[in-house]
């Protein structure tokens, strides 16, 4: 009786080891974000991994000078698997903000994962959040908000 136990409690552990090593998984996002112009200024990728902290405190920032071809490829090793909601921006005039006009619509060059285009604001976090399970590329498309 004792033994039966004892195998029990080991497979019910062996059962939460396993649930726990696969909720932390991690694999390598490459993000490609093109139409910058070539050799000019930078681009700032913020990735957000809930809607609580969209647009608001990322917890992957990173900033890439542009090159020869208007783009831009940022790899990010070690992310763990989740929903994921991904800007960028153009920050052409490489002064680490985005800048915007009158009403606060951006006069840079914006981007968000699934090539999202925000009507009246920016889209929301369910419109471009992408699951990440494994090594995954993308791609985002920079744009005028204007468009």
């Amino acid at each position: 009786m004792l033994i039966n136990q004892s195998k029990i409690i080991l497979s019910f552990y062996l059962c939460l080891l396993s649930v726990a090593l696969v909720s932390q998984e991690k694999g390598v996002l490459e993000v490609l974000v093109s139409g910058a112009k070539p050799n000019h200024g930078q681009v700032i990728l913020s990735i957000f991994n809930s809607e609580d902290n969209y647009l608001n405190t990322p917890v992957v920032g990173m900033i890439e000078k542009v090159n020869a071809s208007g783009k831009v490829t940022f790899h990010l090793p070690g992310l763990s698997t989740g929903d994921y909601a991904i800007s960028a921006f153009y920050d052409e005039d490489e002064n680490g903000e985005l800048n915007t006009g009158f009403l606060g619509i951006p006069t840079e060059l914006v981007g968000f994962s699934n090539n999202v285009k925000g009507s009246f604001g920016p889209p929301s976090f369910n419109q471009v959040k992408i699951e990440f399970t494994d090594n995954k590329k993308i791609s985002i498309n920079l744009n005028s908000a204007n468009e």
